[in-house]
């Protein structure tokens, strides 16, 4: 049971790591927040400040907390940038995963890597975990090679590929965030009509991973939202369910964008077969993803999120 177990989180400060550790709190015995660059202030838990890059002080701190768990949630993300810097994103996205992993074997901890639907390369989308990976771009490549090095280095692993939005204790904006940003200032939103996705709220994502955790679970998961959509078509559902005017949402081709500079797979929907079946639930869908995003906007979660940085 995870009431008795220890999990331990890196990125913590980020969109996934922040939002599992609060969905963590008071389903373990003890969450451990990895921080960096900045250390946020999680009420009542462990955090430590630390950089992933410094491999014996990572090492270090695993044996000394000695985690039933970690999980693995930092990375770099921004796919320009991550096209133009491959060693640095191989350091962070690959090298790191492989220190982690082989930690957690040292000390029997079971290991959780969140993985990405863009391993794929979108011509033919509704991908199961048995279909070919097939990466477009350096930021995919090192995403399914951090796959990789995880079986490589532990045996108790746990991959689940996925594509998330929610509210971020960081200032960087989720693509959710984005648009809600430009809707409430009265701006056209831009949404790529072209390229399809299953996103999934990123609290939902971590009360699935715990359940899974509970579940002992091992191998590879999809866990994505349970339908398929546009990005013009989120926008349009995202406006909806905040009651903004639909017409500010403009469709687009994403090849007639000037702010996509790397290439994208077309559509990265994921089959969720094998996770709905194990946890006997259907994963949520679009509007019930986005009515919760909302629910969490209104109860205040999201300041409380906000102030935890400090802003």
């Amino acid at each position: 049971m995870l009431t008795e177990d220890t999990v331990l989180v890196t990125g913590a400060s980020g969109l996934l790591g922040s939002n599992f550790v609060l969905t963590s709190k008071g389903r373990c015995k003890n969450v451990i927040a990895l921080c960096y660059p900045r250390l946020l202030d999680f009420p009542d838990l462990k955090t430590v400040l630390t950089d992933l890059a410094d491999t014996e002080k990572v090492k270090a701190l695993i044996q000394e907390f000695q985690p039933d768990w970690i999980v693995h949630c930092a990375a770099l993300t921004n796919v320009d940038w991550c096209e133009t810097h491959r060693q640095e994103t191989w350091n962070v996205n690959v090298e790191m995963t492989r220190t982690l992993a082989s930690a957690a074997r040292e000390v029997n901890a079971g290991f959780v890597y969140i993985s990405s639907d863009s391993v794929f390369n979108g011509q033919v989308g509704h991908y199961s975990e048995e279909s070919e990976p097939s990466p477009l771009n350096v930021y995919a490549e090192s995403k399914l090679a951090g796959e990789l090095a995880t079986k490589e280095s532990v045996d108790n692993s746990l991959i689940v590929r996925t594509n998330i939005y929610g509210w971020n204790a960081e200032q960087k904006m989720s693509l959710a965030e984005w648009m809600l940003d430009k809707l409430e200032t009265n701006q056209p939103v831009p949404g790529f009509y072209d390229i399809i996705f299953t996103p999934i709220l990123v609290n939902d994502l971590s009360e699935i991973i715990l359940d899974m955790l509970e579940l002992g679970l091992k191998g590879i998961y999809h866990v994505a939202g349970s339908q398929p959509c546009s990005k013009y078509e989120f926008a349009l559902q995202l406006a909806g369910v905040f009651d903004f005017d639909k017409e500010l949402i403009k469709p687009i081709a994403s090849v007639d964008s000037n702010a996509l500079k790397t290439i994208r797979p077309r559509n990265t929907s994921l089959q969720t077969n094998k996770v709905s079946d194990v946890l006997c639930r259907k994963m949520p869908d679009v509007k019930s993803g986005l009515d919760q995003f909302k629910t969490l906007r209104d109860s205040g979660y999201f300041r409380r999120l906000k102030a935890m940085r400090g802003g």
